[in-house]
């Protein structure tokens, strides 16, 4: 059975204890930060693993309707490692795995499909690098693994994300300049700025 063509992984699973609610559920346009994400990713034409932690069953009821599969990672509070793990593995379960993967974030609001689709592209005409958003000072998601990383994705562990796997294979990295990628939610402020740049730049919902 051939490979299905793409994936992505979209963490929703943290606390955000600096936000002081759970912002997966906070709203851009009356749509939670984890539907929406999950909406662009959609639209890119990829299967979608949501994984779930803190609030799962909240996080659960805001993607009801969509096309979701849903891995709930128990060691949410351990750190962003654990849930990437979380969200390989269930990638690597059969029949088959996608040939490359999007790791998303839901607190990335300026991050939509055509976002996205620039790091699919890039991985069209790349296929075996790891392609990276350069958010300006610095560069992490979303990204895009091909599958050959997956396994050394499920071993991650603890608060460290996948910095790690990008070092090691820096020969293997190629960025795409995304600079909506630098907004992301930590605290109230941050969703106030979103709510204010998307509405200055009318930028439509995925």
């Amino acid at each position: 059975m051939p490979a299905q063509p793409l994936a992505a992984v979209l963490l929703a699973a943290g606390s955000a204890s600096r936000f002081g609610s759970p912002k997966q559920l906070a709203e851009i346009h009356g749509v939670p930060l984890v539907r929406r994400a999950a909406q662009a990713i959609l639209a890119c034409r990829a299967e979608v693993v949501v994984v779930t932690g803190a609030r799962a069953d909240e996080v659960s009821a805001a993607l009801r309707g969509l096309p979701v599969r849903l891995a709930h990672n128990p060691f949410w509070a351990l750190g962003m490692g654990e849930s990437i793990a979380r969200g390989f593995r269930e990638l690597l379960r059969p029949p088959v795995a996608p040939e490359a993967a999007l790791l998303c974030l839901v607190d990335q609001p300026m991050v939509g499909a055509a976002q996205l689709q620039q790091l699919i592209e890039r991985h069209r005409a790349l296929p075996r690098h790891i392609i990276v958003s350069d958010h300006g000072e610095t560069v992490g998601p979303p990204c895009l693994f091909p599958a050959e990383f997956y396994a050394e994705l499920t071993q991650l562990s603890g608060a460290l994300g996948a910095r790690g796997v990008l070092q090691r294979h820096r020969e293997r990295v190629e960025t795409v300049d995304m600079p909506e990628a630098a907004l992301d939610i930590d605290r109230p402020e941050d969703h106030v700025r979103a709510l204010a740049e998307i509405g200055a730049a009318a930028v439509p919902r995925a």
